[in-house]
């Protein structure tokens, strides 16, 4: 058969081609910038200009702007340094300070820049924009230098938060407004690339998502890094700023960059500097990217000094009396000081490009997403599935591996994961072992949970197979069975449990929204598998038995139930004092729970059911004199931070109320005491309407699933007419079927 270029046989291959090239120059770069390029010195590519030692901001991580002017080289003096041989490979220069703007003669500075021979391809600046006309007019001047010689240019205006809060952080009142000007100006006026830097300190750790949700509703583009030491900025007894951040606030930044990595940003660096900000931060990691001053970039300061790299060098001589490359090669020592010494822990978002061991990392991980298909698990068979199942009891399990959906678990799932642990606690399981999606999100919920000493594991991996094989009994912990990737891995699991002779079980699961063929025979094939089955709601046992011709399914109920109960029977003696507050706990409608409706239709009932929700929650609250208090029980990025949600539901519909928007990331114990201490709850995710009906608090819940979980279990518990059907908010019905409830309260 012949091949014509642009079939798929040769895209495929040509994608292959296109992968292969590039791994190829990852490897050859890292050996040559990286390993060779710490042996044998490479000359610098990137230069760090420091025009200046003075300051018109008051920052909290910086000191410059107590400094005095002194020494600042002329344009003539840089273009005698950039004359010696070091800098023959530099094609990118970024100008800082102190606040590069004040220099009169900025533009002229570029005109050196841009004249020097080789020519640089590259230039940039940052800037704080206080004074924004002179901002304007120097930073255009310069860009239009850059321009006329074909160099690329961009501008960076510091941005770290909305109104005072930037404010705040830079020591100057105004300073927002006139960093909106200055963003603005170059945004709408002039075709010169223009992005934000967001520098989060103690005082604004818990501000950088309403600065995330502003940047994105403005359209605007830029970075987020976290305050580090730097001996340039004379900041070194600035602890109460920097770095100094509780574990909590560890946790919700590592959230914050998660979110960035994978919902934000597209540059592909910049997405590894974030996931490598996210691991120091949440996981106490050392550094995993490498930086450009390892090897190809240099720090030149306003007095001719050179430094081997902004945070942590010390000067290493003046490039104004000797020659730079003498001063940079002769004192490489010192670098190599530098790398073993400050590198590992340096948070600063400078990045370079991938190394070899992350190239095998993330092929690693490719082949383990590949290779736990759900269609290759299905296609297969269990060598022991057909022996006698043992009787619920009869083994004896002193080690029990859990597998599912944990890595992205919210509230209801820490609440499940907590009652099976109890259980396998009580009936004297000695090790416990979990798989997660994202193994630092669930090793935080363990300790939150109280159980520091479970294992967590990727699900992703070659271990979570030899756990599956070695573990007593495998555990599918809660969760829905139902349309999603990672069935596979639980699939999996329970084969390799199974060909090893080892127990497993279904502890506590739904089943559904099942809607693709595949997925629906890896359900099959899983309740097959499953040594006991214990699903959470009837139908879903319903469901089950039809599908399968099993008669030994338990209907055993959701396992949160026995956490909610045992954490109510703790703090029974505890009084909780009521508050006037309508506690709501929402989630965001997504596109799983679309049905047959179109697309047009889904965001029109969407919108159509977020309005009338707007409206429920201020009429009940005015009715009854309460505050509405937003709560979230998922804060992860995937399925959905509530808190995202909350924010911009409570900006467009409940701006009159004085709303409570919870941003901390609420523990499970957090959200069950919040529930007790409400008016009234009004309940969206499952696990909240299963929160408040277990603890006997006034509650109305939202179908949102139309006939799935919620009305299952609302169905079950005998507690229907607490429900609204979302097509019923969205039709304004909720005014006559929620008045009964909610007078209650009163």
């Amino acid at each position: 058969m012949t091949k014509h270029w642009g079939s798929p046989q040769i895209d495929h291959v040509s994608g292959f081609l296109r992968q292969l090239t590039k791994a190829g120059w990852i490897v050859w770069h890292d050996l040559r910038a990286n390993k060779l390029g710490q042996r044998w010195p490479l000359k610098p590519v990137t230069l760090n200009l420091l025009a200046n030692d003075i300051c018109n901001s008051k920052c909290q991580m910086c000191l410059i702007w107590k400094r005095k002017r002194d020494k600042e080289m002329t344009p003539t003096e840089l273009a005698q340094i950039l004359q010696d041989p070091l800098f023959d490979r530099l094609r990118y220069v970024g100008v800082s300070g102190g606040e590069p703007t004040l220099r009169p003669d900025l533009p002229e500075i570029y005109r050196v820049l841009v004249q020097k021979k080789p020519t640089i391809k590259s230039a940039g600046i940052i800037t704080n924009a206080i004074r924004a006309q002179d901002v304007i007019s120097r930073v255009t001047e310069s860009a239009e230098i850059c321009r006329d010689a074909g160099v690329t240019f961009q501008v960076m205006v510091s941005l770290d938060g909305v109104g005072d809060v930037h404010d705040l952080i830079r020591g100057r009142p105004g300073n927002f407004e006139s960093a909106l000007e200055v963003i603005h100006y170059f945004r709408d006026k002039t075709d010169i690339p223009v992005l934000f830097g967001c520098t989060i300190t103690k005082d604004n750790v818990w501000h950088v998502d309403d600065l995330y949700d502003f940047v994105c509703q403005e359209g605007l583009y830029g970075h987020f890094r976290v305050a580090e030491f730097i001996q340039r900025l004379y900041n070194e007894e600035q602890n109460e700023f920097i770095r100094n951040f509780t574990p909590l606030e560890r946790y919700h930044l590592g959230l914050f960059f998660t979110k960035l990595e994978q919902e934000y940003e597209r540059n592909l660096n910049y997405r590894r500097t974030y996931r490598n900000i996210r691991a120091m931060l949440l996981e106490g990691a050392k550094r995993t990217i490498r930086c450009p001053y390892q090897t190809e970039a240099v720090v030149l300061d306003c007095r001719g000094q050179l430094l081997y790299c902004s945070p942590k060098s010390p000067i290493i001589g003046n490039t104004l009396a000797s020659s730079a490359k003498t001063i940079y090669l002769g004192n490489i020592v010192t670098r190599k000081q530098i790398l073993a010494r400050d590198c590992d822990n340096c948070i600063h978002d400078y990045h370079a490009p991938p190394t070899t061991h992350e190239l095998l990392q993330q092929a690693l991980t490719r082949f383990w997403h590949s290779r736990l298909n759900v269609r290759l698990a299905w296609a297969g068979r269990a060598k022991s599935s057909d022996q006698p199942r043992p009787k619920a009891g009869s083994a004896i399990v002193k080690s029990a591996f859990i597998v599912g959906w944990y890595g992205t678990e919210t509230a209801g799932d820490k609440a499940i994961l907590g009652e099976i642990v109890h259980q396998l606690e009580r009936q004297g399981v000695e090790r416990v072992t979990l798989a997660s999606l994202n193994p630092y999100f669930s090793k935080w919920t363990v300790r939150e949970l109280g159980y520091p000493e479970i294992e967590v594991v990727p699900t992703f991996s070659s271990r979570f197979l030899r756990c599956a094989a070695q573990a007593d009994e495998t555990i599918m912990g809660g969760g829905p069975l139902m349309d999603i990737a990672a069935m596979g891995s639980v699939l999996w699991a329970f084969r390799q449990a199974k060909t090893s002779g080892r127990r497993t079980r279904i502890a506590g699961c739904g089943i559904g929204p099942l809607q693709q063929s595949k997925y629906i025979a890896a359900v099959k094939q899983l309740l097959s598998l499953a040594d006991v089955v214990e699903l959470r709601d009837s139908r879903s046992v319903q469901w089950a038995i039809e599908h399968t011709g099993r008669h030994d399914i338990v209907f055993s109920g959701d396992p949160a139930v026995g956490f909610v109960r045992r954490w109510q029977l703790e703090h029974s003696k505890q009084i909780i004092p009521r508050q006037r507050t309508l506690n709501c706990y929402f989630r965001e409608w997504t596109r799983e729970y679309q049905g047959n409706l179109s697309a047009e239709e889904f965001a029109s009932r969407k919108e159509e059911f977020e309005k009338e929700l707007g409206t429920w929650v201020t009429t009940v609250c005015r009715r009854l004199s309460l505050q509405p208090r937003l709560l979230a029980m998922h804060p992860f990025v995937k399925g959905g931070d509530d808190r995202t949600f909350n924010r911009q539901f409570a900006e467009k519909y409940l701006y009159d109320l004085e709303p409570v928007v919870e941003i901390r990331p609420y523990s499970v114990h957090d959200i069950l005491y919040s529930m007790q201490e409400a008016t009234l709850c009004l309940t969206m995710r499952f696990h909240s309407v299963l929160f408040a009906h277990t603890l006997g608090v006034p509650f109305l819940a939202i179908d949102y699933t139309q006939g799935g979980k919620i009305s299952n279990f609302l169905v079950d518990n005998s507690a229907v007419e607490k429900m609204l059907t979302l097509d019923q908010v969205a039709g304004g019905q909720w005014q006559a079927l929620a008045a009964g409830p909610v007078s209650a309260c009163a």
